[in-house]
């Protein structure tokens, strides 16, 4: 594991260390998510080929090299250096270098054995899938899994019969004995007591198809769950939900000189009119029950259908809600850029936090704070900036959705 920490770092300097080493750098960029399950970071690298032959070892391709990413000395991303892309140009040679966090071995790989299984709950489901990859399982802050449960505590009283049985005697008589031992003829149960358990609700079903990522396996219970997956500085899997009410770290006015062009994306291709989640039985595969629901904006009779076989009981509406909020987030693409690291409370950007922005350009001249979905810091010679992806809170929930462009 990596350092946390280096020392006599600028707050502006970028540091990749591959192997324990630190890494020169022309060009970086960090990307973290709050929903995408990795972090990454692409970096251009120059490079004479030879002449270190130990850069040239621990740059090599298919070394899947530990690599740690740090901003201002604060430890970012732990992570493996996956791809390389070597290069020769007027300019000399470099290499691409691009590290993930371990992270993305669950989304590139197909679900583990077993596919299917019963009564089981959203962590054991996450251990079963991510301990071959030395993927733990971490709680972000907030979420809490537990819920309670009384346990009845019963005693039996058994009433019992002697039932005999006869043998033969010599002389010829029946001899009638007892049969030993007795036999129970059916007693009552008492209750005695009970006491409260504290314990993770569980799935009555989870189902994957063989082809089926661990990732999106995994996100599709998670959801039903109000639940989104991330990933730690470590690259450990983060079970988080998104910070909807979180005080926000401050705010970005488009006539302030600290944006540059930016521009929002609408897709309407992403959104439907109705929403149902086809819940089944445990025991089998036929439908239980179905959860609808609606989303008002749109106005063509655009119908998504989906199956939340793995749903907790009773779940299905919740389930429906979540995926019309969840796809009206997807739908949505506002790129905010900022022409520094640090949010105006001083503390680096940072995914699932809030901020507010004014900007009369996309309708919201009075302000509104927006989920930062995502942060790109961006660190070139000319200097550093991060983009913000920017998201309504409300889509990372299962209530009604607030879209400020819409009140315009």
């Amino acid at each position: 594991m990596s350092a946390d920490q280096l020392a006599g770092k600028d707050p502006d300097e970028l540091t990749l260390v591959i192997e324990g080493r630190e890494i020169i750098v022309e060009s970086a960029r960090l990307l973290r998510t709050m929903d995408t399950c990795a972090d990454a970071l692409t970096a251009l690298m120059p490079w004479e080929p030879g002449l270190d032959e130990e850069l040239d070892q621990i740059t090599r391709p298919y070394g899947y090299q530990a690599a740690s990413v740090y901003i201002g000395g604060e430890l970012q991303m732990e992570g493996v250096l996956y791809n390389v892309g070597q290069k020769l140009s007027s300019e000399g040679s470099s290499k691409d270098l691009e590290i993930f966090s371990k992270t993305a071995d669950i989304i590139d790989s197909t679900v583990i054995p077993p596919y299917e299984a019963n009564n089981i709950s959203l962590t054991a489901r996450c251990k079963q899938q991510c301990e071959p990859f030395g993927i733990e399982i971490v709680l972000g802050d907030g979420v809490n899994l537990l819920r309670e449960r009384r346990i009845l505590s019963r005693q039996y009283t058994a009433r019992r019969r002697e039932i005999p049985s006869g043998i033969r005697s010599i002389n010829g008589l029946l001899d009638l004995r007892p049969t030993t031992p007795s036999v129970d003829i059916g007693g009552t149960w008492r209750i005695t007591g009970s006491h409260i358990v504290r314990e993770e609700e569980k799935f009555s079903r989870v189902s994957a198809e063989q082809t089926d990522s661990i990732f999106d396996h995994l996100k599709k219970l998670a959801s039903q769950k109000g639940l989104l997956l991330s990933c730690d500085k470590y690259g450990n899997l983060l079970i988080t939900k998104a910070n909807t009410e979180g005080e926000p770290v401050g705010t970005i006015d488009e006539i302030i000189p600290l944006t540059s062009a930016y521009e929002t994306r609408f897709s309407g291709r992403d959104r439907f009119a109705m929403y149902r989640a086809l819940a089944s039985s445990s025991r089998s595969r036929r439908t239980g029950g179905a959860g609808v629901a609606r989303d008002p904006v749109v106005t063509a009779p655009r119908v998504l259908t989906f199956q939340a076989d793995d749903n907790l009981p009773g779940e299905a509406p919740n389930a429906a809600a979540w995926r019309k909020n969840k796809s009206a987030a997807d739908s949505l693409g506002l790129s905010f850029p900022v022409n520094t690291w640090y949010a105006p409370n001083g503390k680096l950007w940072e995914p699932n936090t809030t901020v507010t922005v004014i900007s009369p350009t996309i309708g919201i001249k009075n302000g509104f704070t927006f989920l930062i979905s995502q942060v790109e810091f961006v660190y070139e010679s000319s200097g550093i900036s991060a983009n913000l992806q920017l998201k309504p809170p409300t889509v990372y929930s299962t209530g009604e959705i607030v879209e400020p462009w819409l009140d315009t």
